[in-house]
């Protein structure tokens, strides 16, 4: 599997976005396309983490506010869903873009870590 980018999450775990997951995302959302490098530093420097809930497999979606974003017509804030699998290896599932009240009401019952 090749891997595009690797950052490191805000608990210190190495997250790749393989080239098979970008795929993944710009087939969904193909308005992200231009957005790689702020998917990667949206793990790398989010404005808001959130773990979900117990009864779904562990997951995190980290959240930031991208002007760019803005800038292109869309929401504003981007999301970036991503599993640690380990200390040492993780990987991202998908990101799309959403508003604020959006997050509030997507994320209500996660649990927020930062």
């Amino acid at each position: 599997m090749a891997v595009i980018a690797t950052v490191t999450s805000i608990n210190g775990v190495p997250i790749r976005l393989s080239k098979e997951r970008w795929l993944h995302v710009i087939e969904h959302h193909e308005e992200l396309e231009p957005f790689q490098r702020e998917i990667v530093l949206t793990i790398a420097d989010p404005d808001l983490v959130y773990l979900s809930p117990v009864s779904l497999k562990p997951s995190y979606a980290a959240v930031k506010s991208i002007p760019k974003l803005v800038e292109a017509g869309l929401a504003r804030n981007l999301i970036v869903h991503y599993r640690e699998v380990s200390h040492s290896d993780g990987f991202i599932l998908t990101a799309l873009v959403m508003s604020d009240e959006r997050v509030e009401r997507r994320f209500r019952l996660w649990r927020r870590l930062r």
